[in-house]
């Protein structure tokens, strides 16, 4: 039988060299037991940290499929969740399946008064079964509003660099930050039949930065003819706020 260090070793090695870059030994060794803890659960949600400003880390752990990140981010946003950071990558399990490890840093959205109240253990069981429901397909996602508008004189830029490595596109998106920022982009992405292979998102002075990995829907590079309509494809998207929508079966192409 292989020692806890073995089964760490494993885990880290499966992951693409973004996380192993990003996170430290005592990081990852809660990411592993997560990851293990999901168990036979087509998802599994927990808390890896509690931090300041009410803002908690969640990791999400699902076999990988088309639109998966756009799922959890309408799940967040029907939640009135807040994205405030997030690393999203793509591991090859050892039975040869490919399993998606979402690391979240969210928090709850002011309600009337300003206030913004914690995010709690029981809170996370909740979202943890929206989450799945929605990563699914079980069940429809309630209507969703869109973020608000951009401010005046504000403007969004979306640039594409090749991945000298693999080929793949990296896309990086800067925009004002605001609550379903996430969910529009991937949305954008899927309707598009655009992989989303990894991304790391974050957030500073007001200001989104979302640094996404794509690859084509059969896996290989993207065209470079294919950029131009995949950047007004995103500008209109971001442009025009994240449109009510549901991640039912009916609207399985429009959810990522």
């Amino acid at each position: 039988m292989s020692t806890e260090e073995d089964r760490i070793a494993a885990y880290v090695a499966s992951m693409p060299p973004e996380y192993r870059g990003a996170f430290d030994a005592e990081a990852t060794r809660a990411h592993a037991a997560i990851v293990e803890r999901r168990g036979t659960h087509a998802t599994h949600v927990e808390i890896w940290r509690e931090l300041e400003g009410r803002v908690v880390a969640i990791c999400v752990v699902a076999d990988d499929a088309p639109g998966l990140l756009s799922r959890i981010s309408a799940a967040l946003v029907g939640a009135r969740i807040d994205v405030v950071s997030a690393h999203a990558y793509c591991r090859r399990r050892e039975d040869g399946g490919v399993e998606a490890v979402d690391l979240l840093w969210i928090r709850r959205l002011p309600g009337p008064t300003g206030a913004v109240l914690p995010i709690r253990a029981r809170d996370v069981v909740t979202l943890a079964d929206a989450i799945a429901r929605a990563a699914t397909g079980a069940a429809d996602v309630a209507p969703i509003s869109a973020p608000a508008p951009i401010a005046p004189g504000s403007s969004a830029r979306v640039r594409f660099e090749t991945e000298q490595e693999d080929g793949s596109t990296i896309l990086t998106v800067e925009a004002v930050d605001r609550p379903g920022l996430l969910l529009a982009v991937t949305q954008a992405l899927f309707r598009a039949d655009v992989q989303v292979l990894g991304l790391r998102a974050t957030t500073e002075r007001g200001s989104a930065v979302d640094r996404f990995k794509l690859a084509d829907a059969d896996g290989t590079p993207l065209r470079r003819e294919r950029l131009f309509a995949l950047q007004i494809a995103i500008l209109g998207a971001i442009e025009e706020g994240t449109p009510a929508a549901t991640t039912g079966s009916a609207q399985q192409r429009s959810a990522g």
